[in-house]
């Protein structure tokens, strides 16, 4: 009797999980979901439009809001977003994102939906000119390494800055004291500015990464044409230095001047007196 019992209960919790397994598989299949992206590729910064259908066993539209989630397979980058059934929307996946495939994905009534859309990749940097400082902000959606072009007056010289996206840089610029056109390029962005006041030491003609001015160590001889933010920097402090040398040799020849002056007057005083 015992063992009779425990094989129905066995054989009604058997059915039971083969019923909803069937009516869930079922289910399942009762909706047709569809993700349209409106195009394959699109642009760095550019919205992505697509459109999500979802159809019921009749073939007839299920309007609803749903969630669905947008993520990159490069760098794992995840976003989520609710939008409407069977309507065109557009969403902004930030700026600087990220290019390479991204997959949307949709989980509805227990059926995950997946479709890829493409970012194109885009190198570019804002350039800034402010004064005597120079700023390099990666607004592009990958890593920036191009050359950048400095001309301050007639001398030309070049920046190969690193950033990552939002990533950014600050130069000084430095050139003997004076007033200065100057143009900067990385072949897609250019800035200019004329009459730019400088101010510097010797003749270094530049511009100083600002990070270099925090490293210690600063020593050796340096011509004025090196591109090395530490060399520019220390050929600024020898020619303070000479500066300085000067100055103390022409104080200790007035010194003396005046020194042998007071000698011979007080001479002159002596031989007065007697």
């Amino acid at each position: 009797m015992k063992k009779e019992k425990a094989f129905a209960i066995l054989f009604a919790l058997t059915t039971i999980i083969l019923t909803q397994g069937f009516a869930s598989a079922q289910n399942s299949h009762d909706y047709k979901v569809d993700i349209s992206p409106s195009k394959e590729v699109f642009q760095a910064g550019e919205n992505i439009s697509m459109r999500i259908s979802i159809f019921d066993i009749n073939n007839k539209p299920v309007n609803e809001k749903i969630n669905i989630t947008v993520e990159n397979t490069q760098t794992g980058k995840s976003l989520e977003y609710t939008v409407s059934t069977n309507n065109e929307f557009n969403i902004n996946l930030g700026e600087g994102a990220n290019s390479g495939y991204w997959i949307v994905t949709v989980n509805y009534n227990n059926e995950e939906t997946k479709a890829l859309f493409e970012v194109e990749t885009e190198e570019i940097a804002k350039l800034e000119l402010k004064g005597e400082s120079l700023k390099v902000t990666n607004i592009g959606n990958t890593e920036y390494s191009r050359t950048i072009q400095l001309i301050i007056g007639n001398t030309i010289s070049t920046k190969n800055p690193t950033l990552g996206i939002g990533e950014s840089v600050e130069y000084r610029l430095v050139a003997p004291q004076g007033s200065y056109n100057i143009k900067v390029t990385d072949g897609v962005s250019t800035v200019t500015q004329n009459q730019v006041s400088l101010t510097g030491t010797g003749q270094a003609i530049g511009a100083i990464d600002e990070r270099s001015t925090q490293r210690s160590g600063i020593t050796g001889g340096i011509s004025p044409n090196a591109e090395d933010d530490i060399a520019i920097l220390s050929f600024m402090k020898q020619g303070q230095l000479v500066y300085v040398f000067m100055l103390v040799i022409v104080g200790a020849f007035i010194l003396l001047a005046i020194e042998r002056w007071y000698s011979a007057k007080g001479k002159e005083v002596s031989a007065e007196k007697a």
